[in-house]
């Protein structure tokens, strides 16, 4: 990341924080009521929170434009602001949330309640520069505004919170936000799995993509969160008052998790969604079932599920009866040993692009520049027509392959595309077949071609890299 792009994360972040902490007071406000303890400390926190987020905005827009225009000194990046804002979508949606926050300070000096409106307005204009409103998805951008919602209406309302829990009443606001905090976690729980199961991309685009990772630290922090919420509402809160300084403590250190959350959904905001990248697989094998079609191999791999299902059951007698506690262990320990290994069945070799997927469509421009390319690379080995029967076949130590039989099909995109760039392995270390140091676009197309060359190409939706030979 360049400079630039620190300063808009920056800033982005601190826009977020001062939203959510504009949000939540005023919620934290209506709950506890005007004459509640803590009141003027409160106010005095929303009218920092308004000065800092009326002083950020400008500072965002001018980060934003500088990097959406890639402009450079003040006069290329003044043209460049004008430009975001009058013609742009993320300018437009800046330009509202700057009236809707002047909107909810103006409402906030009458009634919290009133004011709450404007500023719902303007977290889900924040929500609609985000990824769901470009997939064009409604129910991923409903998850994603409630979830924007509930998310600010919870952090955010932790200041004003700690504040408000210095008078009296403070047990009796504890017990009345434990609803309102409850249901705001569990509608962040339930939004971010949806929102990770449409945009993650699955398992590789969450590992192999850094979408996927920022993604991780997200859901992380928000695990820790969730904690701290469970061990507020069923450990503090039924202890108070005697616990209130705890209670306090836990919040801020809340807090602090719940800013981390932000900066990693800003950071999400800006990168590609894992489900629209190519992921890199981390490993060097993948998790899968495709051997347990043998019979016998099933049974093995059964075989020792059940027995560390056995080994699982003895270490609950060894909790269970302490006579037996350490021999149950052992046998744990021993039947796990054993039991181990034969689940590797359950693991198969997998290349780095494994889940990678051509973007070209096998489109006819791609299969022709496939075929014009295949001729001076693939021809002098796998044949003119594909079959693998060119005369230099036979003098190489493995064959090359048929790539008009159906086992081309058993393979991804991705390994086709990892064999081309970086040759074939063969069994004693060397490669087969050598790197071809073609660049990306010559690979995919000599991939469409190679696929539409082969005349067992499987129905449309059929699984594909499914077996191996």
């Amino acid at each position: 990341m360049q400079m630039a792009d620190w300063v808009l994360l920056i800033l982005r972040v601190a826009t977020l924080v001062a939203e959510a902490g504009i949000f939540g007071t005023l919620a934290v406000q209506a709950l506890s009521g005007p004459a509640s303890a803590g009141r003027a400390a409160q106010d005095r926190l929303l009218a920092g929170l308004f000065g800092a987020l009326l002083a950020l905005l400008p500072g965002f827009m001018v980060a934003q434009a500088a990097v959406m225009v890639d402009a450079h000194g003040v006069a290329g990046i003044a043209d460049a602001v004008w430009l975001v804002l009058l013609q742009t979508w993320v300018g437009h949606l800046v330009m509202l949330r700057a009236v809707a926050w002047v909107a909810t300070w103006a409402a906030a000096r009458r009634s919290v309640w009133l004011a709450l409106a404007p500023a719902s307005l303007a977290l889900a204009l924040h929500a609609a520069a985000g990824h769901a409103v470009a997939a064009g998805e409604p129910v991923l951008f409903a998850s994603v505004l409630v979830h924007v919602w509930a998310g600010c209406g919870w952090i955010g309302g932790l200041p004003a919170l700690v504040l408000a829990l210095r008078g009296p009443d403070a047990t009796r606001l504890v017990r009345r936000y434990a609803w309102y905090g409850g249901g705001c976690v569990g509608l962040v729980a339930v939004t971010a799995w949806l929102q990770a199961d449409a945009l993650a991309g699955g398992l590789p685009g969450l590992l192999g993509t850094s979408y996927g990772q920022a993604l991780l630290v997200k859901l992380g922090l928000l695990a820790g969160l969730l904690g701290l919420a469970i061990r507020h509402r069923f450990v503090l809160a039924p202890a108070l008052p005697a616990r209130l300084d705890a209670l306090r403590g836990s919040i801020w250190v809340e807090l602090g998790l719940g800013v981390g959350v932000m900066a990693a959904a800003s950071v999400l905001s800006s990168l590609p969604p894992g489900a629209h990248s190519q992921p890199d697989w981390p490993f060097s094998v993948r998790f899968s079932t495709q051997l347990m079609d043998d019979d016998e191999l099933r049974r093995e791999v059964l075989g020792a599920v059940q027995a560390l299902g056995g080994a699982l059951l003895l270490l609950v007698l060894a909790f269970l009866a302490r006579r037996v506690r350490w021999p149950a262990i052992a046998a744990a320990l021993v039947i796990t040993w054993f039991a181990i290994p034969h689940l590797d069945l359950l693991l198969l070799p997998a290349v780095p692009t494994y889940y990678w997927q051509s973007e070209t469509g096998e489109s006819p421009a791609s299969i022709a520049a496939g075929k014009a390319a295949y001729g001076p690379y693939c021809a002098s080995c796998h044949g003119v027509g594909g079959e693998g029967d060119r005369p230099l076949a036979k003098s190489l130590p493995i064959p090359p392959a048929d790539l008009t039989a159906a086992h081309l099909w058993d393979h991804t995109d991705g390994e086709l595309y990892w064999w081309i760039a970086h040759g074939m392995p063969g069994p004693n270390g060397g490669l087969v077949m050598p790197a071809s140091g073609l660049d990306d676009a010559t690979i995919w197309s000599l991939i469409d071609y190679i696929h539409a060359n082969n005349p067992n190409k499987p129905a449309d939706g059929a699984p594909r890299g499914v077996h191996v030979h």
